[in-house]
């Protein structure tokens, strides 16, 4: 019962690497200070902006490592 809930190592790895990484890059841009000085309707657009890249970064760090797993499995294989 405990193995259905219980996520594989792998997951949570990309999910923590992905999370700092949008954190950094938040803060390296310092997002809150755009929205704050920008007129109200050029926000909306920033956002959706925003979320979009962030979501194709988070995608690409999981196929790096999707693709790390995927090479590690067949060297395993091989042997």
């Amino acid at each position: 019962m405990n193995n259905k809930n219980k996520k594989e190592p792998w997951r949570v790895i990309v999910f923590i690497i992905s999370m700092l990484f949008i954190a950094f890059m938040w803060v390296k841009n310092d997002v809150i200070s755009i929205y704050t000085t920008m007129p109200k309707e050029q926000v909306v657009p920033l956002i959706v902006t925003t979320i979009l890249v962030s979501l194709i970064k988070v995608a690409a760090i999981a196929g790096g490592v999707l693709l790390i797993k995927w090479i590690v499995s067949k060297i395993k294989r091989s042997k």
